[in-house]
């Protein structure tokens, strides 16, 4: 009788137009270390820690002891309405925008995409429906790299 209430609940949700991210897989299956590697121009190597974890952020690094490298991030809302609402905070969690960081919206990476340059990273971050990624990366990857590796992300969602 459970089990049909979630296939119920599931159905609904469905026809509401609130599409559920049911699977939310580990942020270091999203990006792996080869694409990874790839993003930054050296070779990285997942953060133990984020790989036992199985959570929503991942680091890869140059070493165990380097900051080098990409860190992923994603938070799934309700619906991509939630998602849409939040993206702006997403982007610049405590405005207002520094006067360092650029911001370039960018299309073809999920349903909405900026990256930014600051100081010290260079990031993408998106939205694809009801699910926030950021992946930020120091020193900082070249835009086409960014929204590249947002593409692989964003087609694993």
């Amino acid at each position: 009788m459970r089990t049909m209430g979630v296939a119920v609940a599931v159905g609904l949700s469905v026809i509401a137009g609130r599409p559920l991210l049911l699977f939310r897989p580990p942020a270091c299956q999203l990006l792996n270390a080869q694409e990874a590697s790839k993003l930054m121009g050296f070779p990285v190597v997942v953060n133990a820690g984020d790989s036992a974890r199985a959570s929503f952020v991942c680091r890869y690094n140059r070493s165990e002891t380097s900051f080098d490298g990409v860190e992923i991030t994603y938070r799934v809302f309700s619906d991509g309405q939630a998602a849409h609402a939040a993206f702006p905070r997403w982007v610049i969690p405590v405005p207002p925008k520094p006067a360092t960081m650029t911001l370039i919206p960018v299309s073809g990476v999920g349903d909405e995409a900026t990256v930014t340059h600051g100081s010290i990273v260079n990031s993408i971050h998106f939205r694809r429906g009801a699910v926030l990624v950021k992946m930020g990366t120091h020193p900082g990857a070249s835009d086409s790299a960014l929204v590249a590796a947002g593409k692989t992300v964003a087609g694993r969602l």
